[in-house]
């Protein structure tokens, strides 16, 4: 599926995967410790919606990436760490949400095993998009990726950089489009 309509829209919605995997990790703990059903439920359902923001906020950044890195001359591997700790987030907490599938549909010491693994998941899903988030707001506060003022972008200090390696690689010409 293309959802490179979405390129424009990945600084709206890496909030909700932020937002919400870091809460549901929170509730589950907080559920577990003091045995609090409410506050399960409540987790794994900030889990799923958590999710769904997660692959939309890791489709949404593969367009998103290509301004900064071929116009504005941000690092690619900045933008490939973040694009990585993206993936990570996503496939953490979509294995929760299996572990925790197959644990509502089994019994006994299965099941607690289970849970104990999505509650590990959750909680390194949400340190994962805490990293993440925190790499992408570097690319936006330390190299300027998607910034414009008066309507032009802005250019990254390593832009200069960018283009003496590729100079020197023989690549003057146009930029490798992904």
């Amino acid at each position: 599926m293309n959802f490179s309509f979405l390129g424009p829209f990945h600084p709206y919605i890496v909030h909700t995967p932020i937002a919400l995997l870091i809460f549901s990790a929170f509730f589950a703990v907080v559920g577990r410790l003091f045995d609090r059903d409410w506050l399960r439920k409540a987790s794994v359902l900030m889990l799923v919606f958590g999710f769904v923001g997660a692959v939309l906020a890791e489709q949404s950044g593969k367009p998103a990436h290509r301004v900064p890195e071929h116009e504005q001359g941000v690092p690619e591997d900045a933008i490939d760490e973040h694009a990585a700790g993206a993936m990570w987030v996503t496939r953490l907490s979509g294995g929760a949400l299996v572990a925790l599938g197959i644990a509502a549909r089994v019994k006994g010491p299965v099941a607690n095993g289970l849970g104990v693994l999505a509650l590990v998941l959750q909680i390194f899903a949400a340190m994962a998009v805490g990293v993440t988030g925190y790499r992408g707001g570097k690319l936006v506060y330390e190299h300027g990726a998607n910034v414009k003022v008066d309507g032009a972008l802005v250019k990254s200090a390593h832009a200069g950089e960018r283009a003496e390696h590729e100079e020197k690689a023989g690549g003057g010409g146009e930029p490798e489009r992904r």
